[in-house]
């Protein structure tokens, strides 16, 4: 049995999260390095290791992530329940695949200015 400090269980809570923790993770478990995952997605190697240390938060590229690793793109980026799958995960893929990256970055801009208008619950 592993018996954490509060310190360190604190840390653990956090890091999960967190969508570096999350894609790190969720590679690591599928079995791929870091090469085969950016083969994958179609990104460099140097942008999944920039994902996975969190010196990078793009978000241009999470649903082609979340596709190759069998997750769902709101859980990888933005945490909660794991076990939601969005129905249209698959075909949202695929038409962001077909964005131009000054596409992407315009609809990830709008996404979240959008939600931090939501209303606090």
């Amino acid at each position: 049995m592993v018996v954490y400090t509060f310190t360190t269980y604190v840390v653990i809570l956090l890091a999960m999260n967190d969508m570096a923790y999350r894609i790190r993770t969720t590679r690591q478990q599928a079995g791929l390095s870091q090469a085969q995952l950016a083969t994958e997605t179609r990104l460099t190697q140097q942008m999944i290791s920039k994902l996975e240390s969190g010196q990078s938060r793009s978000t241009s590229a999470i649903f082609s992530i979340a596709r190759v690793l069998g997750v769902c793109a709101e859980w990888l980026w933005l945490g909660g329940d794991k076990t939601i799958s969005q129905p249209f995960d698959h075909d949202l893929a695929r038409a962001w695949q077909n964005l131009s990256e000054e596409q992407r970055a315009e609809i990830s801009d709008h996404i979240m200015s959008l939600s931090t208008e939501l209303p606090s619950k």
